[in-house]
């Protein structure tokens, strides 16, 4: 028998998806007006956003480092985000090594550990290294810049991390691309894979000029959970700027137009992490056609629950046939989502504390 020996290659657009719910209404494709077509692009949005209430979608979850500052206890979660499922507090070692800049500045800010102190350079498109010598070659696990910008404001930058087994040949480490970087902010990446070399810097193009407060390369992070505290018990808190070198504790504020952690105690030290798991929406729709970000596992269940949906908006469709699509929704939504799982042990621990003496 002759198969076609490949896997993941069959694509389905935006466009397969409201033409096979179109159907299942019974409508032909033709019959849809640009209007029926767009009012279905929509409902198809809203049905990819409904479904982050009814679990937790594995393929939607991501991950943000957030460097902490001194004395600041309120952080902004990235557009999208939905639900903390794991915060962590992070701390890191950082090397010791010989940095250098190739277009001026005072480059000792940029390690001294103060944050009021910076590096300017003084011509576009400049790096700095750091370099930890040829004997003595450190993995980086975690690169972090603290950016200065004249005023306090924000500026749009093109930036690189580079590595070298040599300090001569450059390697790109992992591009960051164009960002918007504010001053005093960090802006810490996790490098995944990572290597184990001699050199390491960061580099600026596009005509930018470099000005860092920190250059932070860091490895050998620890990591320590925070408990969750639920509004009530963050709101009672007697004293919310009590401030200590680690925050233990965090209340998650499900806010528009982004949902921001609040941190207790307040965190004392600017060199420290906070990592979050978080659930997040699945991207936009986009183009008609282009595809969904879903796994292949879900299309059925998401064809089903738009034809259900067209089926309430496309005119003369019988009551019978919205009914049965309802129950086709239904059953392949919760197909999917039973699947929706990582199948690891799960382990109970029931805590009597509170009963015993």
């Amino acid at each position: 028998m002759a198969t076609s020996g490949t896997v993941g290659l069959t694509t389905v657009s935006v466009q397969d998806l409201i033409d096979d719910a179109a159907r299942a209404s019974g409508k032909l494709a033709e019959e849809l007006t640009v209007e029926q077509v767009q009012s279905s692009k929509r409902n198809l949005f809203y049905v990819l956003s409904s479904i982050i209430n009814k679990g937790i979608q594995y393929f939607a979850i991501k991950k943000t480092v957030i460097g902490l500052n001194a004395n600041q206890y309120i952080y902004d979660m990235p557009v999208g985000s939905n639900d903390a499922l794991n915060v962590l507090y992070r701390q890191m070692e950082r090397p010791a090594g010989g940095y250098a800049t190739s277009a001026g500045g005072t480059v000792a800010n940029v390690y001294d550990g103060d944050t009021e102190t910076f590096c300017q350079q003084t011509s576009a498109n400049g790096n700095i290294s750091v370099n930890y010598g040829a004997s003595n070659p450190i993995y980086i696990g975690s690169i972090g810049i603290l950016p200065y910008v004249s005023g306090g404001g924000s500026a749009t930058w093109t930036i690189t991390y580079e590595y070298s087994v040599d300090a001569t040949t450059w390697v790109t480490l992992t591009s960051l691309g164009s960002i918007v970087v504010t001053d005093d902010e960090w802006i810490w990446t996790d490098i995944d894979p990572g290597e184990n070399v001699m050199a390491y810097r960061v580099r600026i193009s596009g005509g930018a000029t470099l000005a860092l407060r920190e250059f932070y390369l860091g490895n050998n992070s620890r990591e320590i959970q925070m408990s969750r505290l639920n509004r009530d018990d963050y709101t009672n808190l007697p004293n919310k700027n009590f401030t200590a070198n680690q925050p233990f504790q965090f209340w998650f504020d499900r806010t528009i137009p982004v949902p921001s952690i609040y941190l207790w105690p307040v965190p004392s030290d600017p060199f420290i992490q906070m990592t979050v798991w978080y659930s997040a929406q699945i991207e936009d729709i986009g183009a008609l056609s282009g595809e969904l970000a879903i796994p292949d596992r879900w299309l059925l269940a998401i064809e089903s629950m738009l034809a259900h949906r067209m089926s309430l908006i496309l005119p003369a469709v019988p009551l019978e046939r919205v009914k049965y699509l309802e129950g086709q929704a239904d059953r392949n939504f919760n197909d999917a989502e039973q699947e929706e799982r990582d199948k690891s042990p799960i382990y109970w621990a029931p805590n009597i504390s509170v009963y015993t003496t």
